[in-house]
């Protein structure tokens, strides 16, 4: 872990000498997607997306993604673009690759469910030793040069259900679903018709459903609910962005998913067997390498209780 850090660290330095100052945003492959007049979506492939919402008194910023030096150079470049400051950051979620480059906007307030709370409260508490970073690091490949500059602190604003910013035509809402964690939010821009989805949509990629308080009921509800709100464009939490018909493949696969795993409970099939039967429904992403965690969301559904100590689950998890 030390040598990887100091071998990044080397490779940025001896790039600065050659080309003069750089950022993150000109090495990684995070491309600026804009979605709509108002909106843009940095599309990340390691961390979360980030987006930038132009309301009239100011910018709106959803989500962090991992990488601090990349959330500083996305919002410099929309106050830039938009020519007025960021007012707010808004957080879908609690999970570490959503909130772990916070520090770039520490002079905002920063929104969140109040019923995330928890979430939030244990995953800044995570110390971010050699170990613990390493096993982020599988996931997400920039997660130990990340630690080096995150400062990740709790929301100053938390919300109970609903709240509106911006006035008019220039308003921005903010609402909690639940289904991928418990305070699972998104935000809907309803001039431009563009919904903000935290990980609630996660495009042409394994969903993942691990977290404990996951309910796989809210999360179907969310998806039908949005589909009628008619929206133009989607900016996931993951992967590009889509349209409204993205959001039908997920709840139909979910709730295949959940017919299948309660024909095999009622057959009373062991857990082991359940988690790889054939019954289970065919992905509608992409061909892909299945994720060391697949199993265990997998497992979690057809038994809540299932144990992170399991030998299954062992194998499973990142």
């Amino acid at each position: 872990m030390a040598f990887r850090c100091a071998r990044a660290s080397l490779i940025l330095f001896i790039v600065s000498l050659a080309c003069g100052p750089i950022s993150w945003a000109e090495i990684s492959p995070v491309k600026y997607i804009d979605i709509s007049p108002s909106v843009v979506m940095a599309e990340n492939p390691n961390g979360s997306n980030l987006t930038c919402i132009a309301l009239d008194d100011g910018l709106v910023f959803v989500d962090t993604g991992l990488v601090t030096d990349i959330a500083a150079d996305f919002r410099s470049a929309m106050e830039q673009r938009f020519e007025r400051p960021a007012k707010y950051l808004i957080l879908t979620h609690g999970h570490i690759d959503h909130i772990f480059a916070m520090a770039a906007f520490s002079d905002v307030e920063v929104v969140a469910a109040s019923s995330e709370q928890p979430l939030f409260e244990n995953q800044i508490a995570i110390e971010w030793n050699d170990e613990n970073a390493a096993v982020y690091s599988r996931i997400f490949p920039s997660f130990a040069d990340a630690v080096e500059t995150a400062k990740p602190f709790l929301p100053t604003v938390w919300v109970d259900g609903e709240r509106t910013f911006g006035s008019g035509d220039s308003l921005a809402v903010f609402a909690t679903t639940g289904g991928h964690t418990t305070g699972s939010s998104y935000v809907w821009f309803p001039s431009e018709g563009v919904l903000v989805s935290g990980d609630l949509v996660q495009v042409d990629k394994y969903p993942y459903f691990g977290d404990k308080t996951n309910d796989l009921d809210l999360w179907i509800k969310a998806l039908k609910s949005w589909e009628d709100m008619e929206p133009k464009a989607i900016c996931p939490g993951h992967g590009h962005a889509v349209d409204k018909t993205y959001l039908r493949q997920e709840w139909e696969y979910f709730e295949a998913l959940i017919a299948a795993l309660g024909k095999l409970k009622a057959n009373e099939v062991p857990i082991e067997k359940a988690v790889v039967d054939e019954s289970l429904p065919t992905a509608y992403w992409p061909d892909q390498p299945e994720p060391r965690w697949w199993k265990y969301c997998i497992a979690l559904c057809y038994n809540p209780l299932v144990s992170l100590s399991s030998g299954f689950a062992r194998r499973a998890t990142p």
